[in-house]
Protein backbone atom coordinates (compact mmCIF):
# COMPACT_ATOMS: atom_id res chain seq x y z
CA UNK A 1 0.00 0.00 0.00
CA UNK A 2 2.76 2.59 0.74
CA UNK A 3 4.38 1.86 -2.54
CA UNK A 4 1.21 2.53 -4.28
CA UNK A 5 0.37 6.02 -2.19
CA UNK A 6 4.15 7.22 -3.45
CA UNK A 7 2.96 6.68 -6.79
CA UNK A 8 -0.22 8.02 -6.46
CA UNK A 9 1.87 11.43 -5.12
CA UNK A 10 3.76 11.84 -7.35
CA UNK A 11 1.10 11.37 -9.83
CA UNK A 12 -0.44 14.22 -8.03
CA UNK A 13 2.37 16.63 -7.89
CA UNK A 14 2.50 15.83 -11.55
CA UNK A 15 -0.92 16.63 -12.21
CA UNK A 16 -1.68 13.81 -14.24
CA UNK A 17 -3.92 12.05 -11.05
CA UNK A 18 -7.59 11.24 -11.95
CA UNK A 19 -10.62 12.11 -10.03
CA UNK A 20 -10.42 8.78 -8.68
CA UNK A 21 -6.78 8.93 -7.98
CA UNK A 22 -7.20 12.00 -6.01
CA UNK A 23 -9.98 11.01 -3.81
CA UNK A 24 -7.76 7.93 -3.32
CA UNK A 25 -5.11 9.41 -2.08
CA UNK A 26 -6.95 12.11 0.08
CA UNK A 27 -8.88 10.04 2.09
CA UNK A 28 -5.84 7.83 2.58
CA UNK A 29 -4.36 10.73 4.63
CA UNK A 30 -7.98 11.67 6.20
CA UNK A 31 -8.65 7.76 7.50
CA UNK A 32 -4.92 7.22 8.58
CA UNK A 33 -4.03 10.22 9.72
CA UNK A 34 -0.51 9.36 8.82
CA UNK A 35 1.16 12.63 9.13
CA UNK A 36 4.92 11.10 9.38
CA UNK A 37 4.17 9.67 6.36
CA UNK A 38 2.97 12.94 4.74
CA UNK A 39 5.69 14.70 5.80
CA UNK A 40 8.54 12.16 4.28
CA UNK A 41 6.42 12.41 1.00
CA UNK A 42 6.75 16.46 1.28
CA UNK A 43 10.15 16.38 2.38
CA UNK A 44 11.57 13.94 -0.53
CA UNK A 45 9.39 16.40 -3.04
CA UNK A 46 10.67 19.80 -1.50
CA UNK A 47 14.62 18.40 -1.74
CA UNK A 48 13.76 18.28 -5.47
CA UNK A 49 16.01 20.54 -7.23
CA UNK A 50 13.55 22.22 -9.68
CA UNK A 51 11.46 25.19 -10.78
CA UNK A 52 8.38 23.87 -8.81
CA UNK A 53 9.58 23.64 -5.81
CA UNK A 54 11.98 26.95 -6.16
CA UNK A 55 8.76 29.05 -6.80
CA UNK A 56 7.00 28.24 -3.34
CA UNK A 57 7.34 31.12 -1.46
CA UNK A 58 5.97 31.88 2.62
CA UNK A 59 2.97 33.65 1.21
CA UNK A 60 1.43 31.08 -1.13
CA UNK A 61 1.93 28.56 1.57
CA UNK A 62 -0.16 30.27 3.81
CA UNK A 63 -2.82 31.50 1.45
CA UNK A 64 -3.11 28.02 0.64
CA UNK A 65 -3.39 27.10 4.27
CA UNK A 66 -6.27 29.62 5.21
CA UNK A 67 -8.18 28.63 2.02
CA UNK A 68 -7.58 25.85 -0.20
CA UNK A 69 -7.26 22.97 2.25
CA UNK A 70 -11.12 23.16 2.75
CA UNK A 71 -11.97 23.92 -1.17
CA UNK A 72 -10.33 20.47 -1.32
CA UNK A 73 -12.06 18.60 1.33
CA UNK A 74 -14.92 20.43 0.40
CA UNK A 75 -14.60 18.87 -2.96
CA UNK A 76 -14.76 15.14 -2.23
CA UNK A 77 -18.40 13.72 -2.24
CA UNK A 78 -18.91 12.47 1.58
CA UNK A 79 -19.40 9.07 2.53
CA UNK A 80 -22.53 7.80 4.36
CA UNK A 81 -22.28 8.71 8.23
CA UNK A 82 -18.75 10.23 7.64
CA UNK A 83 -16.52 11.10 11.08
CA UNK A 84 -15.51 14.53 11.07
CA UNK A 85 -11.97 14.54 12.48
CA UNK A 86 -9.65 17.17 13.18
CA UNK A 87 -6.83 17.71 10.78
CA UNK A 88 -3.76 18.35 12.77
CA UNK A 89 -2.79 22.34 11.57
CA UNK A 90 1.69 20.24 11.50
CA UNK A 91 -0.51 18.49 8.14
CA UNK A 92 -1.58 21.10 7.24
CA UNK A 93 1.05 23.48 6.87
CA UNK A 94 3.24 20.64 5.76
CA UNK A 95 0.97 19.41 3.11
CA UNK A 96 0.11 23.16 1.78
CA UNK A 97 3.70 23.16 0.36
CA UNK A 98 2.93 20.91 -1.94
CA UNK A 99 -0.76 20.64 -2.60
CA UNK A 100 0.21 24.46 -4.41
CA UNK A 101 1.73 22.50 -7.02
CA UNK A 102 -0.90 20.65 -8.63
CA UNK A 103 -3.92 22.62 -7.41
CA UNK A 104 -4.68 25.13 -10.36
CA UNK A 105 -4.70 21.34 -12.44
CA UNK A 106 -6.59 19.79 -9.76
CA UNK A 107 -9.47 23.14 -9.37
CA UNK A 108 -9.99 23.10 -13.51
CA UNK A 109 -10.38 19.24 -13.24
CA UNK A 110 -13.18 19.77 -10.84
CA UNK A 111 -14.84 22.63 -11.69
CA UNK A 112 -14.96 21.20 -15.48
CA UNK A 113 -16.65 17.87 -14.40
CA UNK A 114 -18.76 18.19 -11.45
CA UNK A 115 -20.86 21.37 -9.62
CA UNK A 116 -19.62 23.74 -6.85
CA UNK A 117 -18.70 21.41 -3.98
CA UNK A 118 -21.76 21.75 -1.18
CA UNK A 119 -19.92 22.20 2.44
CA UNK A 120 -21.42 20.76 4.93
CA UNK A 121 -21.24 20.74 8.82
CA UNK A 122 -24.14 19.51 11.66
CA UNK A 123 -26.27 22.83 11.00
CA UNK A 124 -26.49 21.81 7.08
CA UNK A 125 -24.76 23.37 4.87
CA UNK A 126 -21.86 25.58 5.72
CA UNK A 127 -20.17 29.23 4.49
CA UNK A 128 -16.56 29.86 3.86
CA UNK A 129 -14.91 32.91 5.41
CA UNK A 130 -14.39 36.08 3.47
CA UNK A 131 -11.43 37.20 1.80
CA UNK A 132 -9.59 40.07 0.25
CA UNK A 133 -12.18 41.30 -2.58
CA UNK A 134 -13.11 45.04 -3.79
CA UNK A 135 -13.33 47.08 -6.55
CA UNK A 136 -11.81 50.32 -7.25
CA UNK A 137 -13.41 53.16 -9.46
CA UNK A 138 -11.88 56.42 -10.56
CA UNK A 139 -13.92 59.77 -11.09
CA UNK A 140 -12.70 59.46 -15.12
CA UNK A 141 -15.01 56.32 -15.70
CA UNK A 142 -12.61 53.44 -15.59
CA UNK A 143 -13.41 50.89 -13.00
CA UNK A 144 -11.10 47.74 -11.93
CA UNK A 145 -12.59 44.09 -9.72
CA UNK A 146 -9.06 44.19 -7.75
CA UNK A 147 -7.10 40.52 -7.82
CA UNK A 148 -7.93 38.95 -4.53
CA UNK A 149 -4.74 36.78 -4.75
CA UNK A 150 -3.48 40.70 -3.44
CA UNK A 151 -3.88 42.23 -0.51
CA UNK A 152 -3.92 45.95 -1.01
CA UNK A 153 -3.93 49.02 -3.32
CA UNK A 154 -1.12 51.61 -3.57
CA UNK A 155 -0.84 55.54 -4.77
CA UNK A 156 2.89 56.71 -5.76
CA UNK A 157 3.19 59.41 -7.97
CA UNK A 158 0.69 58.87 -11.23
CA UNK A 159 0.90 54.87 -10.43
CA UNK A 160 -1.59 53.14 -9.11
CA UNK A 161 -0.41 49.96 -8.13
CA UNK A 162 -0.81 46.61 -5.95
CA UNK A 163 1.36 47.09 -2.81
CA UNK A 164 3.50 44.21 -4.37
CA UNK A 165 4.03 47.07 -7.28
CA UNK A 166 2.06 45.71 -9.80
CA UNK A 167 0.31 48.18 -12.20
CA UNK A 168 -3.06 48.81 -12.23
CA UNK A 169 -3.29 52.15 -13.72
CA UNK A 170 -1.35 55.66 -14.15
CA UNK A 171 -3.00 58.75 -14.93
CA UNK A 172 -1.88 62.47 -14.24
CA UNK A 173 -4.75 63.67 -13.28
CA UNK A 174 -5.85 64.63 -9.37
CA UNK A 175 -9.21 61.96 -9.66
CA UNK A 176 -11.39 60.78 -7.17
CA UNK A 177 -11.07 57.24 -5.96
CA UNK A 178 -13.17 54.84 -4.56
CA UNK A 179 -13.00 51.33 -3.22
CA UNK A 180 -15.86 49.38 -2.58
CA UNK A 181 -15.38 46.20 -0.45
CA UNK A 182 -18.09 44.23 -0.11
CA UNK A 183 -19.73 41.86 2.17
CA UNK A 184 -17.70 38.59 2.17
CA UNK A 185 -14.10 40.79 1.43
CA UNK A 186 -11.49 43.07 2.99
CA UNK A 187 -8.65 45.37 1.41
CA UNK A 188 -5.92 47.57 2.36
CA UNK A 189 -4.32 50.86 0.75
CA UNK A 190 -1.76 53.53 0.92
CA UNK A 191 -2.59 56.62 0.31
CA UNK A 192 -0.50 59.10 -1.74
CA UNK A 193 0.78 61.17 1.95
CA UNK A 194 1.45 57.54 3.32
CA UNK A 195 -1.24 57.52 5.69
CA UNK A 196 -2.40 53.18 5.67
CA UNK A 197 -6.05 52.40 5.75
CA UNK A 198 -7.58 48.94 6.37
CA UNK A 199 -11.11 48.54 5.22
CA UNK A 200 -13.40 46.09 6.89
CA UNK A 201 -16.38 43.84 4.98
CA UNK A 202 -19.28 46.37 3.65
CA UNK A 203 -17.28 49.74 3.60
CA UNK A 204 -16.74 52.10 0.55
CA UNK A 205 -14.36 54.60 0.96
CA UNK A 206 -13.71 57.45 -1.26
CA UNK A 207 -10.42 59.72 -1.62
CA UNK A 208 -8.39 61.53 -4.00
CA UNK A 209 -5.31 60.21 -5.59
CA UNK A 210 -3.59 63.27 -4.63
CA UNK A 211 -4.04 65.91 -1.49
CA UNK A 212 -3.99 69.33 -2.81
CA UNK A 213 -5.44 72.32 -0.45
CA UNK A 214 -4.94 73.00 2.84
CA UNK A 215 -6.58 69.44 4.15
CA UNK A 216 -6.64 65.99 3.71
CA UNK A 217 -10.25 64.54 3.41
CA UNK A 218 -11.62 61.30 2.94
CA UNK A 219 -14.71 59.64 3.38
CA UNK A 220 -15.86 56.55 4.77
CA UNK A 221 -19.14 54.43 4.72
CA UNK A 222 -18.88 51.08 7.03
CA UNK A 223 -15.49 49.97 8.65
CA UNK A 224 -11.91 51.55 8.56
CA UNK A 225 -8.81 51.55 10.54
CA UNK A 226 -6.73 54.51 9.81
CA UNK A 227 -2.81 54.81 10.65
CA UNK A 228 -2.28 58.45 9.34
CA UNK A 229 0.77 60.21 8.25
CA UNK A 230 1.71 63.10 10.33
CA UNK A 231 1.34 66.67 8.38
CA UNK A 232 0.43 69.47 11.11
CA UNK A 233 0.22 71.81 8.12
CA UNK A 234 -2.69 69.67 6.72
CA UNK A 235 -5.30 68.24 8.89
CA UNK A 236 -6.54 64.66 8.02
CA UNK A 237 -10.12 64.18 7.97
CA UNK A 238 -12.46 61.12 8.08
CA UNK A 239 -16.03 62.07 7.25
CA UNK A 240 -18.73 59.41 7.59
CA UNK A 241 -22.82 60.01 7.50
CA UNK A 242 -23.51 62.21 11.17
CA UNK A 243 -19.82 63.03 12.18
CA UNK A 244 -16.39 63.99 11.11
CA UNK A 245 -12.82 63.23 12.33
CA UNK A 246 -9.85 65.29 12.86
CA UNK A 247 -6.57 64.46 12.91
CA UNK A 248 -2.71 65.25 12.31
CA UNK A 249 -1.35 62.17 12.66
CA UNK A 250 -2.71 58.79 14.65
CA UNK A 251 -3.74 55.58 14.69
CA UNK A 252 -7.34 55.73 15.09
CA UNK A 253 -10.53 52.68 13.97
CA UNK A 254 -13.85 54.25 12.92
CA UNK A 255 -16.71 51.92 12.39
CA UNK A 256 -19.99 53.68 10.98
CA UNK A 257 -22.29 51.32 9.23
CA UNK A 258 -25.78 52.20 8.35
CA UNK A 259 -28.70 51.85 10.68
CA UNK A 260 -25.64 51.22 13.38
CA UNK A 261 -23.97 53.82 16.00
CA UNK A 262 -21.01 54.99 14.76
CA UNK A 263 -18.12 54.76 16.87
CA UNK A 264 -14.46 56.22 16.91
CA UNK A 265 -12.03 54.09 18.78
CA UNK A 266 -8.58 55.63 19.28
CA UNK A 267 -5.32 53.79 19.51
CA UNK A 268 -2.31 56.40 19.76
CA UNK A 269 -2.17 60.61 19.73
CA UNK A 270 -5.08 62.91 19.45
CA UNK A 271 -8.52 63.05 17.72
CA UNK A 272 -11.44 65.97 17.15
CA UNK A 273 -14.60 64.26 16.75
CA UNK A 274 -17.47 66.38 15.55
CA UNK A 275 -21.45 66.45 14.48
CA UNK A 276 -22.34 66.89 11.32
CA UNK A 277 -26.11 68.09 12.43
CA UNK A 278 -24.94 69.03 15.47
CA UNK A 279 -22.50 71.08 17.89
CA UNK A 280 -21.79 67.73 19.56
CA UNK A 281 -17.69 67.60 20.08
CA UNK A 282 -15.07 65.53 22.01
CA UNK A 283 -11.46 65.14 21.79
CA UNK A 284 -10.08 61.50 22.48
CA UNK A 285 -6.86 60.40 24.11
CA UNK A 286 -5.30 56.81 23.97
CA UNK A 287 -8.27 54.25 24.64
CA UNK A 288 -11.22 55.79 24.57
CA UNK A 289 -14.05 55.47 22.78
CA UNK A 290 -17.14 57.96 21.36
CA UNK A 291 -20.24 56.92 20.59
CA UNK A 292 -22.72 59.02 18.65
CA UNK A 293 -25.95 59.48 19.41
CA UNK A 294 -28.96 61.56 19.28
CA UNK A 295 -25.88 64.20 18.34
CA UNK A 296 -23.78 63.95 21.30
CA UNK A 297 -20.57 61.97 21.60
CA UNK A 298 -20.83 59.40 24.98
CA UNK A 299 -17.15 59.12 25.81
CA UNK A 300 -16.01 55.61 27.53
CA UNK A 301 -12.43 54.12 28.57
CA UNK A 302 -11.40 50.98 26.78
CA UNK A 303 -9.05 48.97 25.33
CA UNK A 304 -8.46 49.94 21.60
CA UNK A 305 -6.82 46.95 20.56
CA UNK A 306 -10.19 45.03 20.85
CA UNK A 307 -11.89 47.49 17.85
CA UNK A 308 -8.91 46.65 15.60
CA UNK A 309 -8.79 42.59 15.86
CA UNK A 310 -10.46 42.72 12.90
CA UNK A 311 -7.21 43.53 11.01
CA UNK A 312 -5.92 40.64 12.56
CA UNK A 313 -8.10 38.17 11.72
CA UNK A 314 -10.09 38.23 14.95
CA UNK A 315 -13.63 38.45 16.18
CA UNK A 316 -13.27 40.51 19.36
CA UNK A 317 -16.69 40.86 20.85
CA UNK A 318 -16.57 43.19 23.66
CA UNK A 319 -19.67 43.25 25.69
CA UNK A 320 -22.13 42.83 22.54
CA UNK A 321 -25.31 41.28 22.37
CA UNK A 322 -26.27 38.64 19.62
CA UNK A 323 -27.94 40.77 17.64
CA UNK A 324 -24.96 43.20 17.43
CA UNK A 325 -22.26 39.95 17.35
CA UNK A 326 -25.05 38.94 14.12
CA UNK A 327 -24.27 41.62 12.37
CA UNK A 328 -20.60 41.25 12.12
CA UNK A 329 -21.23 37.73 11.10
CA UNK A 330 -23.33 38.44 8.45
CA UNK A 331 -20.77 41.03 6.66
CA UNK A 332 -17.89 38.88 7.24
CA UNK A 333 -19.70 35.28 5.76
CA UNK A 334 -21.90 37.77 3.65
CA UNK A 335 -24.93 35.69 5.18
CA UNK A 336 -28.47 36.52 6.15
CA UNK A 337 -29.16 35.83 9.53
CA UNK A 338 -32.39 35.27 10.77
CA UNK A 339 -33.24 35.35 14.61
CA UNK A 340 -36.39 35.60 17.20
CA UNK A 341 -37.13 39.31 18.54
CA UNK A 342 -37.09 37.42 21.70
CA UNK A 343 -32.80 36.96 21.73
CA UNK A 344 -31.18 37.30 24.57
CA UNK A 345 -30.00 40.87 25.33
CA UNK A 346 -27.60 39.62 27.40
CA UNK A 347 -23.91 41.15 27.03
CA UNK A 348 -21.35 39.03 25.43
CA UNK A 349 -17.20 38.56 25.62
CA UNK A 350 -15.92 36.19 22.76
CA UNK A 351 -12.66 36.27 20.99
CA UNK A 352 -12.74 33.95 17.67
CA UNK A 353 -10.39 33.39 14.60
CA UNK A 354 -11.97 34.79 11.61
CA UNK A 355 -10.71 32.60 8.90
CA UNK A 356 -12.70 29.83 10.73
CA UNK A 357 -15.90 28.37 8.48
CA UNK A 358 -19.19 29.69 9.96
CA UNK A 359 -20.18 26.54 11.62
CA UNK A 360 -17.35 26.70 13.78
CA UNK A 361 -18.16 30.14 15.00
CA UNK A 362 -21.78 28.87 15.50
CA UNK A 363 -20.48 26.44 17.57
CA UNK A 364 -18.81 28.87 19.54
CA UNK A 365 -21.81 31.11 20.42
CA UNK A 366 -24.31 27.72 20.74
CA UNK A 367 -21.93 27.22 23.97
CA UNK A 368 -22.97 30.18 25.54
CA UNK A 369 -25.96 31.37 23.77
CA UNK A 370 -28.50 28.17 23.87
CA UNK A 371 -29.32 28.65 20.55
CA UNK A 372 -29.59 26.45 17.39
CA UNK A 373 -28.89 27.02 13.58
CA UNK A 374 -29.67 25.83 10.55
CA UNK A 375 -27.72 26.95 7.55
CA UNK A 376 -29.52 26.68 4.17
CA UNK A 377 -26.93 28.48 1.46
CA UNK A 378 -26.78 32.03 2.63
CA UNK A 379 -29.41 32.00 5.17
CA UNK A 380 -28.69 31.13 8.63
CA UNK A 381 -31.76 30.48 10.94
CA UNK A 382 -31.41 30.71 14.47
CA UNK A 383 -33.55 29.38 17.41
CA UNK A 384 -33.99 29.16 20.94
CA UNK A 385 -33.22 25.90 22.66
Amino acid sequence: MEQNIKQLFDKYVAGSATKEEIKQLYDYFESTGNSQELDRLINDYLRMDNELTSKITDDKVMQLVSNSWYSIQGAMPPAPEQKRKVIPLKWIAAAAAVLIVGMTLTFVFWNNKTAAPQLTSIYGGDVLPGSNKATLTLSNGKRFELKDSKSGVSIEGNSIAYQDGEAITQTDEVLQATIEVPNGGIYSLKLEDGTRVQLNSGSIFSYPTRFNGSERLVKLKGEGYFEVSHNPAKPFKVQSTGQVVTVLGTHFNVQAYEHEPIETALLEGKVLVQATNSKGSAILSPNQLARLGDGKFNLKNVNGQDYIGWTKNLFVFNDLTLGQIFKHLERWYDVDIDYPASISEELFMMEIPKDRKLSEILDAISTVGALSFKIQGRRITVTKR
